[in-house]
């Protein structure tokens, strides 16, 4: 008998230009009058607010915002916002930004559908069994996932990452329950990233997508929307990176996050999320740069696990350049094509010309395995050793 696959669908979607300027409308057809609007004080300066705010007044909507979201949220920064969610008294979350701020609301939206005296910690999927159990949907205010980076996914995942400084370590958070309840994704609010930041969260979306499609918890019906994310990108990040306002470029690279939110989600990570989150944790790397010093490693550690799986990758990503002989060589092209595109978007492809402390490997190794189990879904079995051999030829 075949096993039982599970797959975790986003709810309601909507992906265009324009998009976001539909969230009066759709916050009030929830029934809701208060919207408390979280963000961080980069968004708040760019002025991306300005349209939403003026599509929630239209609706009659009362706005309470709340700017002080934080890159890598930590435990603190998710009850600080949770507090000032119950102290003005909204009715739902508004998450605006990158997967900090996505993060951070969907982390805060447990807080506040379980009992008052939980903390974060308490939720996170490394406790196992013993881990609190989620709210249910009915018990957690309602969600508008708002995106203006194409990386994370997080507007389509029911899980956010937590920092925990004094393990200095992150922990997921998250059930089938945390899906938010509607996601506005607009290619127009991605148009004023700058490119290192368009390089390196296109590179963690991509990172979503390979790992997914390489991991043991494969589930063949996502495949042909996985490969469909890496041949955008494959198409359209270097466009995105070069020329900043394109927004067909833009529209494609939201589309490649969405659909490696949905991968990751059903099918899981590899042993190159555990080993970047570490880099974030230890050396306050932004995540999408992490991803690109080790990815390509990584994939090459996995090569002769699954080549042809590899080769579909380098397929998709780079077409005009794959070799017709052996299904291992057309394998490793899937690695080449990687390196090329973290160079042509100007991401370092060493951890020591990212700033990186050598020093740190051991700890991170060690942190890697026995605290972060993203590397459970790697196809090729790996162990504390092999994650610091790979962190000392990233280096």
């Amino acid at each position: 008998m075949a096993g039982i696959s599970t797959y975790l669908w986003p709810g309601q979607v909507h992906i265009g230009a324009g998009a976001a300027k539909l969230v009066g409308a759709q916050v009030q057809a929830l029934g809701i009058s208060h919207a408390f609007l979280m963000t961080d004080p980069g968004i708040l300066a760019l002025g991306l607010l300005d349209p939403l705010m003026q599509s929630l007044a239209d609706a009659g909507v009362h706005v309470t915002r709340y700017d002080d979201v934080i890159p890598n949220p930590d435990i603190e920064s998710v009850h600080r916002a949770a507090k000032a969610y119950h102290l003005c008294g909204a009715e739902s979350i508004v998450g605006v930004g990158g997967g900090s701020a996505l993060d951070t609301a969907k982390a805060m939206r447990l807080l506040l559908g379980g009992p008052n005296d939980a903390g974060i910690s308490e939720y996170s999927t490394r406790l196992g069994a013993e881990a609190r159990p989620a709210p249910q949907v009915c018990d957690m205010p309602a969600l508008i996932a708002i995106p203006t980076t194409a990386g994370t996914g997080s507007e389509v995942t029911p899980w956010a990452v937590i920092t925990d400084k004094k393990e200095k370590a992150k922990f997921g958070v998250g059930t089938g329950n945390l899906l938010p309840t509607i996601a506005l994704i607009d290619p127009e609010l991605t148009l004023s990233l700058p490119p290192d930041l368009t390089a390196a969260t296109g590179i963690d979306a991509l990172s979503h997508l390979i790992e997914a499609y390489v991991s043991t918890n494969h589930q063949a019906a996502l495949d042909p929307l996985i490969l469909r994310g890496i041949e955008l990108i494959g198409q359209h990040l270097r466009e995105a990176v070069h020329q900043p306002d394109n927004l067909h470029a833009r529209t494609a690279m939201v589309e490649a996050a969405m659909l490696g939110g949905i991968a990751i989600s059903s099918n899981w990570l590899g042993a190159c999320h555990a080993l970047a989150h570490q880099l974030s944790s230890f050396a306050d790397l932004h995540h999408g740069v992490a991803i690109a010093v080790m990815l390509p490693g990584q994939m090459a550690n996995n090569l002769s696990e699954t080549p042809e799986r590899y080769a579909d990758i380098g397929q998709a990503l780079e077409p005009q350049l794959m070799p017709g002989n052996t299904v291992s060589k057309r394998g490793a092209h899937a690695v080449k094509a990687v390196r090329r595109l973290i160079g042509d978007i100007g991401l370092p492809a060493r951890l020591g010309d990212a700033g990186v402390d050598q020093s740190l490997i051991p700890a991170m190794a060690s942190s890697a395995y026995l605290k972060d189990f993203n590397w459970t879904t790697n196809p090729r079995a790996i162990d504390q050793v092999a994650m610091q051999q790979l962190y000392d030829e990233a280096y």
